[in-house]
């Protein structure tokens, strides 16, 4: 693509070659070939601007940068890299997100879910559906690896080329707080936006709750979406509504809204009467707590403001298949729930939903992310002492920490409430632990991972899955 294709809808200071091509783009001067275009972005950890000259050495023909450069390096200045990156990113890509309808989530829980609930009701109704999210990227039944919640501009972009050339008509994707932030959706504007609910997570990097709540509350401009779909139960949901930057749909079950559950039952699946625009049916669908129901709720009015039927939502729901690491129930002769909770809100509405499976014993497994926010650390040791009967402390990608060091600070909040727990670093042997210590009638519950295939410590990520570890002590102790 020629650079002033590239440029296009981006103010810069400096001159190009209009005639020269560009071949590729990068953030990562280690991965810069010939042609390529290379952003110098500052980072948390590094900064792009050190390494310019690496860039160039590797055949940039050009350099972006917040900052002037010594002449002898052809390069423009802009004032937000990050914004310029998302524009250029879509401008190389030639601009196929705007020929998709995007489906935009955010919210702290319940993304990856609402997500797939949207997109089977879609495929329900004979649409071609594309999804990004936690879980990876899929499009046209193919799946693609990803790191990111929501992909970094550049593969971001690539992905909507992908997923248009390959005839989808809707693209589902969660959108996170850091997303947000760092600009990864700057200059697309989604169809529909769906806000989930917000409680504490990610304090790591955005040091406090108000600057987490506004990052997210923030996103809702017309800049950004043509509607929004947010739930009216929760604090921010209902900033976003009286502020009415954009047209809103509600949903939600103690607060008038727009879609509701009347009479709902979420012990064994979720039955509810739902009334959505002031059109009642009756929902039915494996999923199960009433956490899944808010989910359902915010698909549904998804749902309805893109016309979809009644008929055809209802019918999406009775048959929907399960979400990978999201609330699995594993029968043996013990039951188990691997869930991917990993917030204190998570923890608590996993553990309160696993309640209603047994009359006996509710025994929680899990720990906490290193490198991550550790003030939920202490909250979810209380609230697991609190929910469960007995719980088995362990490790949860401990990354550069000392495992034992994060098990410590979730002890302290559990020593709060009570002393009904053991700590196993080592997560197979916690998984063990708990299954075999549990009785015919409890319910094991394994939080924190869900679907991840991996423990990362120390930079390297090893082979784990909690499921197959389940599986496994099921086989070897005839259970």
């Amino acid at each position: 693509m020629k650079l002033d294709k590239l440029f296009e809808g981006i103010e810069f200071v400096g001159d190009i070659d209009v005639d020269m091509e560009c071949l590729a783009l990068t953030i990562d001067s280690r991965k810069c070939q010939e042609g390529c275009v290379f952003f110098a972005m500052r980072g948390v950890r590094e900064d792009g601007n050190n390494y310019v000259s690496d860039a160039i050495a590797n055949g940039a023909i050009l350099v972006v940068s917040e900052v002037s450069l010594p002449s002898v390096i052809p390069h423009i200045v802009v004032k937000d890299i990050r914004g310029a990156l998302s524009i250029a990113s879509g401008n190389f890509y030639y601009n196929f997100y705007k020929k998709l309808k995007i489906i935009g989530v955010t919210g702290t829980n319940g993304k990856t879910t609402t997500c797939r609930m949207i997109k089977a009701i879609l495929e329900k109704d004979n649409k071609r559906v594309a999804i990004f999210g936690t879980l990876g990227v899929e499009i046209a039944g193919i799946s693609y690896a990803s790191d990111l919640t929501t992909p970094d501009p550049i593969e971001l972009h690539k992905f909507f080329q992908t997923a248009y050339l390959a005839g989808v008509d809707y693209v589902v994707m969660e959108v996170s707080a850091h997303a947000i932030f760092l600009k990864k959706m700057h200059g697309i504007v989604v169809d529909v936006a769906v806000f989930t609910n917000l409680t504490q997570d990610h304090l790591d990097f955005f040091d406090n709750m108000e600057a987490y709540a506004l990052t997210k509350a923030g996103y809702f401009k017309p800049e950004f979406m043509k509607y929004a779909v947010v739930n009216v139960d929760d604090e921010i949901g209902r900033k976003i509504l009286q502020d009415g930057n954009v047209p809103t749909a509600t949903f939600g079950i103690f607060n008038p809204a727009d879609t509701f559950a009347i009479d709902y039952e979420c012990k064994s699946g979720i039955k509810s009467i739902i009334n959505t625009f002031d059109d009642i049916f009756e929902l039915s669908t494996p999923f199960s707590g009433e956490f899944n129901l808010y989910n359902a709720l915010g698909a549904i009015t998804v749902a309805r403001l893109l016309g979809i039927s009644i008929l055809t939502i209802r019918e999406a729901f009775f048959r929907m298949p399960e979400v990978e690491g999201r609330f699995n129930v594993l029968y043996g002769k013990r039951k188990v729930v691997i869930d991917f909770a990993h917030t204190p809100d998570g923890l608590e509405n996993l553990l309160k939903s696993a309640r209603v499976l047994t009359h006996s014993k509710v025994i929680s497994v899990f720990g906490c992310g290193g490198d991550r926010d550790s003030k939920k650390r202490s909250i979810m040791g209380e609230i697991s002492a609190k929910y469960a009967d007995f719980t088995v402390i362990t490790s949860d990608n401990p990354r550069s920490e000392n495992p034992m060091d994060i098990i410590r600070e979730i002890e302290v909040g559990h020593k709060r409430i009570g002393n009904n727990y053991v700590s196993i670093p080592d997560r197979k042997m916690a998984v063990e632990y708990a299954i075999i210590s549990a009785g015919c009638d409890d319910v094991v519950v394994i939080a924190g991972k869900g679907a991840e295939n991996y423990i990362e410590e120390k930079g390297i990520k090893r082979p784990y899955s909690d499921k197959n570890e389940v599986l496994e002590v099921f086989r070897r102790y005839n259970l």
